[in-house]
């Protein structure tokens, strides 16, 4: 890595900045912390020399040939030094000094020479620190390094993991400034290919809290709430670059997506539609998935009625041209599939997300007698996806009421579909629910049971 090659870390948020300041224009004992042997005399020599001047004098006398090679070993003897609890004064002030040094690439590239993992490693140790300054300063120093070209053949997955689960905790803080703060240095980090997997590792810990958090910012239009957005929608789209990312996404995930369909048609901003365009893109056109992409097709028009969306975005006069290609390449992707939908197509749909809408199709006899090789295939596959909604925990006594209409008009078109009835145990379960608070629910149960009794005496 050369000087030119610096990735430089740019943070929009100045939360960390105005800590910075303040540590900066703090005066400190060296001398007297010399004496009581926290550091040596020569260590405290040193950072007397740096008191009282501008970060840029600090900075270049501590790069300067002469004292480099000195200042970085003393540094990083003192960052990894453990250190009273009360001193922690000596930590912050490393910390700073560190990171303005971070902004010129000569300084990251001599540290990242001479021993990548010592220099992580001690950044590291303090991510986890119960002083915010501390785990803040140490967060943006790791991610700086980490960042670099070259340097990610040499670093563990532990360490970027561990740098990842703070940075989702502080997403999970209810300070709006620390969330802000995480959220950028996680883009920042997604942003190199390498650690996407890594990332990805703890999706189950980790999506959830993004989404939930844009859900929480999806109806403000403040422009702190819109970066906010663009932050996670960036962090989204970066992992929709990985192809294990995308199929497992389909499989976790897709219903959270809606809520960017949601986004898409209230956002004021051309950038957070361009995002959502390329993320709903990059999720129908999985390459070697045809079925997968067929699948998140189907359930973003079915599920998430995008087709109305689209239609009215590309209604809107945008600047950006590849958003208007994006947008024209997803619209006819949507389309093309939309045209051959039938209603089993949107019934198949509605049992998958185990959320049944009170279509037209429970509704009418017709669509059972049509269907009923359908359900009856596979050794009566999709029946038995439909017997298993009666064990979907707290569910809505209206999709209660929809699921137990169309079990019992295939008990009543079907008399094998009761054997299949009595082998998943299923019997008792819809006695039982003969009990039910809701009494349409009862009514429901009541002629389902009606029917297996008629059909087991004929």
């Amino acid at each position: 890595m050369t000087v030119d090659q610096t990735k430089h870390l740019q943070l929009e948020s100045t939360y960390l900045d105005d800590y910075r300041s303040a540590i900066r224009s703090k005066t400190i004992p060296w001398d007297g912390f010399a004496r009581s042997e926290l550091l040596t005399s020569q260590q405290a020599k040193q950072l007397s020399e740096l008191e009282g001047a501008t970060v840029r004098k600090r900075v270049e006398k501590v790069l300067s040939e002469e004292h480099a090679e000195a200042y970085a070993s003393t540094l990083f003897d003192l960052l990894s030094k453990k250190m009273p609890q009360e001193r922690s004064d000596i930590k912050k002030y490393i910390l700073v000094l560190i990171s303005d040094l971070l902004d010129h690439g000569e300084f990251a590239q001599r540290v990242l020479a001479k021993d990548p993992h010592t220099t992580l490693n001690a950044l590291v140790e303090y991510v986890d620190s119960s002083d915010e300054i501390v785990k803040l300063l140490s967060l943006y120093n790791a991610v700086y390094l980490l960042i670099q070209p070259g340097i990610q053949s040499n670093v563990e997955p532990s360490v970027v993991i561990r740098v990842f689960e703070e940075l989702n905790a502080l997403v999970d803080a209810t300070s709006f400034n620390l969330k802000f703060f995480a959220l950028e240095l996680i883009s920042d980090l997604l942003a190199v290919k390498p650690y996407r997997p890594i990332y990805w590792q703890s999706h189950s810990k980790f999506i959830p809290n993004l989404f939930q958090n844009l859900n929480g910012h999806i109806a403000h239009n403040s422009t702190e709430s819109i970066q906010f957005q663009y932050k996670i929608l960036l962090s989204l789209w970066l992992l929709t670059f990985n192809h294990k990312v995308l199929v497992d996404f389909s499989k976790y995930y897709l219903s959270e997506t809606l809520s960017l369909l949601s986004l898409a048609k209230s956002s004021i901003k051309e950038k957070i539609v361009r995002l959502v365009v390329s993320i709903f893109i990059n999720l129908t056109s999985i390459p070697a998935n045809e079925a997968i992409n067929l699948h998140n097709l189907k359930y973003l028009i079915l599920m998430g009625d995008i087709l109305p969306t689209l239609s009215n975005l590309k209604e809107r006069k945008w600047s950006d041209e590849e958003l208007i290609e994006d947008l024209d390449v997803l619209y006819n992707s949507v389309q093309d599939v939309y045209s051959q939908l039938t209603s089993f197509d949107e019934y198949l749909q509605e049992l998958d997300s185990k959320q049944f809408k009170n279509s037209p199709v429970h509704s009418n006899d017709e669509f059972f007698m049509d269907n009923l090789e359908k359900f009856q295939d596979n050794n009566y596959k999709v029946f038995k996806q439909l017997l298993k909604l009666l064990d979907v925990p707290h569910m809505e006594p209206k999709s209660l009421v929809l699921v137990l209409g169309d079990i019992g008009r295939i008990l009543k078109l079907d008399p094998k579909s009761i054997e299949i009835l009595s082998k998943v145990d299923k019997k008792h379960t819809i006695m039982d629910l003969l009990n039910h608070k809701n009494s349409e629910v009862r009514y429901q149960a009541l002629k389902a049971t009606q029917f297996i009794v008629s059909q087991t005496f004929k």
